[in-house]
């Protein structure tokens, strides 16, 4: 099933990193049964048990609008939340072998030169990891390299499957930022990740970017 959190739980998992770009996983207690489990979280806004079903309610989510659905969904409020990052997460059987292979979280963080760009793609028109009052993209975000953006677009190779992305469905908009120099990030390949086999360029922002950095918007 899905819900959707009460607004003191979405602000704090904003300000907390994301698992992947554009979900979070969160391990925490569901308050019917107090047993800890799985939930993933798309837009830090809803829901979702990972009880072997969650395809079909993201497909519900992303078809019928993410503000549809959370205006019909049961408020949950999860005790103990723990986000997991890409390497907790992540299918360790699939370790990286050498340093191009090596998820972003794994290599040294470097600086921005303030004229590349980056673009991070989504299910939702309003990314809440996209800070449209500020321009900038929130600490703790992924995004990918605009080479390969370009790369998987006009290949035709699946985003889905390149960024291991926890949908079966399309992505509908792009997201253009370009990190002034004061920023910083860490790069590397997207892993193997719900059941997708990943191989895509990754970007993490820790710190999230300066005020200006976002500056375009374009559907997929």
């Amino acid at each position: 099933m899905y819900f959707r959190l009460n607004r003191s739980q979405e602000i704090d998992l904003l300000n907390q990193p994301e698992t992947g770009m554009g979900y979070q996983i969160v391990e925490a207690s569901n308050p019917e049964s107090y047993a800890r489990g799985h939930f993933l979280i798309l837009n830090s806004e809803i829901v979702i048990e990972m009880n072997g079903f969650e395809d079909r309610y993201i497909r519900k989510v992303i078809n019928e609008g993410i503000f549809s659905i959370k205006a019909r969904s049961e408020l949950i409020t999860l005790n103990a939340m723990k986000v997991l990052n890409e390497k907790q997460f992540r299918n360790q059987t699939n370790e990286p072998k050498n340093e191009n292979e090596k998820g972003a979280l794994d290599n040294p963080k470097e600086s921005a030169n303030g004229t590349e760009i980056f673009v991070r793609l989504s299910a939702f028109d309003d990314d809440n990891r996209i800070d449209k009052v500020n321009n900038c993209l929130r600490p703790g975000s992924f995004t990918t390299t605009q080479f390969d953006y370009i790369l998987c677009k006009y290949t035709d190779d699946d985003p889905v499957e390149r960024y291991a992305l926890p949908t079966n469905d399309e992505i509908k908009f792009a997201f253009f930022i370009k990190p002034a120099n004061s920023d910083t990030l860490q790069r590397g390949r997207v892993q193997s990740a719900n059941g997708k086999r990943g191989g895509g360029q990754e970007v993490y922002f820790e710190k999230g970017t300066a005020s200006g950095t976002f500056f375009n918007q374009t559907p997929y």
